[in-house]
């Protein structure tokens, strides 16, 4: 699985606004509602998948990066979306570092072995210390977009 397959120029944003984990959260699910055509009740939906997802262990794997995800019905395929944060939040993370670059996963409930091939590759591709780095370069949705397909072909 490619970030290309899961990863849409309009799935990014460069300077989400957050403040806490829960806020960013919540951003985060309208901001994927959003671009997905959903209503209010479905990004409240998708938040709460999220927060439960987060109560089992958090996302946050380190390096300032977390990869929150959900599976949720009525999605047809794995939708990613990758976040820069404005400003570096605590997400609980593993070792204990802010959190300011962020991939989302939302994946179709019956999905599981893509699922977990997406996730592997993208904590992969976020371990790079230099792959991060140009990450937090950016300063706009398209260039965070483009950065991110740079990295993976690189790869």
């Amino acid at each position: 699985m490619k970030i290309t397959d899961v990863l849409a120029p309009t799935m990014t944003k460069c300077d989400l606004a957050g403040g806490s984990k829960k806020r960013v959260l919540e951003n985060l699910s309208a901001f994927i509602t959003e671009q997905l055509g959903g209503d209010a009740e479905q990004s409240d939906g998708l938040f709460h998948k999220l927060v439960a997802r987060e109560r089992l262990g958090s996302t946050g794997i380190g390096e300032g990066v977390a990869i929150p995800h959900c599976r949720a019905s009525g999605v047809k395929r794995i939708h990613g979306c990758l976040i820069k944060l404005q400003k570096p939040i605590d997400f609980d993370a593993l070792d204990d570092q802010p959190v300011d670059l962020i991939f989302a996963l939302v994946v179709p409930e019956e999905k599981n072995d893509e699922h977990l091939a997406t996730l592997a590759r993208i904590a992969a591709l976020m371990q790079n210390e230099a792959s991060r780095q140009s990450l937090r370069q950016c300063s706009s949705n398209e260039e965070l977009f483009a950065t991110a397909i740079q990295i993976e072909r690189a790869d």
